[in-house]
């Protein structure tokens, strides 16, 4: 997403909230964004500190195990 159309959305979640739940799984103790990413960073460019969220199990989108999740060298 360009910076312009990022802005953009920055402002619509400021004026009507988040709509759709970022989902993410949970491993470790740590929760990781496997959809919403967008949505999560304009959240936090727009000063909203509580989102929806919804965890889901694996195999989600294209994530099929935790790996495909964690960077590694």
């Amino acid at each position: 997403m360009g910076k312009n159309k990022f802005n953009k959305f920055v402002e619509t979640i400021k004026k009507e909230g988040i709509k759709e739940p970022i989902k993410y799984v949970e491993y470790n103790g740590k929760k990781y964004v496997v959809d919403g990413h967008h949505r999560l960073q304009a959240a936090k460019r727009a000063g909203i500190g509580d989102v929806p969220v919804e965890k889901v199990d694996l195999p989600y989108l294209g994530y099929k195990t935790i790996e495909d999740l964690l960077w590694s060298d």
